[in-house]
C-alpha cells in the first residue's frame, strides 16, 4: 500500500486502526483532485506552468520565488514542499467578473486531498494582468503558504463512533476526537487573538509574504502605479495598504471585474488575521520575530517544548495552557 502522507503527518490508534486510516487517506489522495471549486474554471497544475510558460506569468519571477521558498523553508526544517503536480491553478473562468489571486473565495490547501487550489492573480475572463511579474509573485505567495500548511504537523485518528477519520492535532492546535477545539474563537471586533487557528494561519502567511518580499527585491519588482495592483503589491511585500472601499467600487464599475470584492477580502484578512497576529506577538514579547520563529518550529515539528519554555519565561508556568485553552477541552499532555 503506498504511503500517501505529508512529511509531518501521523496516524493514531492501534495497528489495525492506523492501517484503516491509511487506506481511507489513500482513497482520497491516490488521484490528485483539487476538491470543491467554483464552476466554469479552467484548471492546470503548477507542474505544467513550470514546464510550459504562459503569457500571464513571468517565469523568471516564479522560478526565483520557488528557489527562495525552498531555501527559507529548509532553514526551518521543512523536508519537502508541496509537489507541484498536486497544486491546481485556475487560469480562466467563464464568469465575466471573476478576479483571481490569493484572496479568491475557497482557495487554499486541502489537507484531506493533500492538494492545493490556487487562482492566478488578475481578471480570469479576458486578458491577463498588466504585470505578469505581479501574478508570478502572487502565485509564489500562495504556493509558499500552502507548502507550509502541507509541512505542518498533523495527527489523524478515528472518531469515537469508529466510522469517521478526524484530525485531532494540527501544528500547535488540538481538537478532541469528538470535535471540541482547544482554543475559543476570538470575540467580535477584537484587535488581537488567542485563537490558535488564527495564530497558525497568520504565522504561515507571514512566512509566505516574507518570501514574496525577498522575491520582489531579487527580481526588481517595484510598486505599481494604481490599484488593485498597488494594494496587491503592498500586501505581498508585507506592508498592506488597501485602498478605500469607495475606490474599490470605482475600479469595479470601470473594469467590469470583481476587484472590489477581492480587495475587500484582502482588507478583512489583514484585519482579522495579519493585524491580530502582529498585536498578539507584541503583547506577549519584546522580541516578536523570535517568538514567531518558535511558533513556526513547533508547528512544523509538533513539539511544543521550546515554545512552552519561551512562554513560561515571560508569563509563568503553564503559560500555553493559560493563554489558549478553553475550559471545555480536555487538557492535552503536550500543552
Amino acid at each position: 500500500m503506498p504511503l500517501l502522507l505529508a512529511p509531518n503527518e501521523h496516524l493514531g490508534g492501534t495497528p489495525d486502526q492506523r492501517r484503516a486510516l491509511q487506506a481511507c487517506l489513500n482513497s482520497l489522495r491516490a488521484a490528485p483532485d483539487p476538491g470543491p471549486t467554483r464552476p466554469g474554471l479552467t484548471l492546470t497544475t503548477l507542474a505544467d506552468l513550470l514546464t510550459t510558460p504562459q503569457p500571464f506569468l513571468d517565469p523568471a519571477v516564479l522560478h526565483a520565488g520557488l528557489r527562495i521558498t525552498g531555501q527559507r523553508y529548509r532553514e526551518l526544517g521543512v523536508t519537502a514542499l508541496l509537489p507541484p503536480c498536486r497544486v491546481f491553478v485556475a487560469v480562466t473562468s467563464q464568469d465575466q467578473a471573476a478576479f483571481g489571486g490569493f484572496h479568491y473565495p475557497g482557495q487554499g490547501y486541502r489537507h484531506w486531498q493533500m492538494t492545493a487550489f490556487i487562482t492566478r492573480y488578475g481578471p480570469l475572463n479576458g486578458p491577463g494582468p498588466s504585470d505578469p511579474r505581479l501574478a508570478a509573485l502572487d502565485l509564489t505567495r500562495a504556493y509558499a503558504h500552502d507548502s507550509l500548511h502541507y509541512a505542518t504537523y498533523r495527527r489523524y485518528q478515528w472518531h469515537p463512533d469508529g466510522t469517521t477519520p478526524v484530525r485531532v492535532r494540527y501544528g500547535i492546535n488540538f481538537r478532541s476526537p469528538d470535535g471540541t477545539p482547544y482554543s475559543r474563537p476570538d470575540p467580535p471586533g477584537t484587535t488581537t487573538t488567542r485563537n490558535l487557528g488564527i495564530i497558525m494561519e497568520a504565522a504561515t502567511d507571514r512566512e509566505a509574504r516574507t518570501i514574496t518580499y525577498h522575491t520582489a527585491r531579487a527580481t526588481g519588482i517595484t510598486q505599481p502605479a494604481s490599484n488593485p495592483d498597488r494594494a496587491e503589491y503592498h500586501e505581498l511585500t508585507g506592508h498592506p495598504a488597501p485602498a478605500s472601499l469607495s475606490t474599490h467600487r470605482a475600479i469595479t464599475s470601470q473594469d467590469s471585474v470583481d476587484t472590489a470584492a477581492f480587495l475587500a477580502r484582502m482588507t478583512t484578512y489583514h484585519q482579522t488575521v495579519t493585524a491580530r497576529y502582529a498585536a498578539f506577538l507584541a503583547e506577549l514579547t519584546a522580541a516578536p520575530d523570535s517568538l514567531h520563529r518558535f511558533i513556526l518550529r513547533a508547528m512544523i515539528t509538533g513539539s511544543l517544548a521550546a515554545l512552552c519554555r519561551t512562554l513560561n519565561q515571560d508569563h509563568g508556568p503553564a503559560a500555553f495552557t493559560r493563554l489558549f485553552k478553553t475550559g471545555t477541552h480536555p487538557k492535552s499532555p503536550a500543552a
